[in-house]
């Protein structure tokens, strides 16, 4: 679907078409500066987050200092897994720069699913991809590893 600066976004480009019109009467779009905690680790988003410009870091609490993990650019949704399993994310979103971004209402998201039901399948490719996404960290992570212990022998 496309959004008020022209791109597609993940989720939006795989929905059926009710579906997406359901989402649009109730999306807000703005502007927010760097800096802007779109999601925060620990605490449930009441909104998907849809990245329409700008780039966002994606990082995880550590002991120390927050480790990044990516960065996401325009099309990305946060916030998804969080709004269907009511479990509080792991992960901090914060903008690098100023962005654009388009919120969804949680619960009317979680209306649209009960609403199309086939709608599930465009959410889990989403899901899917940020597991591929997941996994890459963890391999390019492992490999980081591997390559220390290889040079400290």
């Amino acid at each position: 679907m496309s959004l008020d600066n022209g791109h597609t976004n993940e989720l939006y480009a795989m929905l059926p078409l009710d579906a997406r019109r359901e989402l649009e009467e109730h999306q807000q779009s703005l502007t927010v500066p760097a800096g802007t905690a779109l999601i925060e680790h620990g605490i449930l988003p009441d909104r998907l987050v849809i990245l329409n410009s700008g780039t966002v870091r994606v990082s995880v609490p550590c002991p120390r200092r927050p480790a990044t993990l990516t960065t996401a650019e325009t099309g990305k949704v946060f916030g998804m897994r969080a709004a269907i399993s009511g479990e509080l994310p792991e992960i901090d979103v914060t903008c690098i720069e100023p962005c654009r971004v388009t919120f969804v209402p949680r619960d009317c998201f979680l209306n649209m699913l009960k609403a199309a039901p086939q709608s599930y399948f465009a959410v889990a490719k989403v899901l899917s991809a940020d597991l591929q996404i997941a996994d890459r960290i963890l391999r390019g992570s492992m490999r980081c590893r591997s390559a220390s212990r290889i040079k400290a022998q």
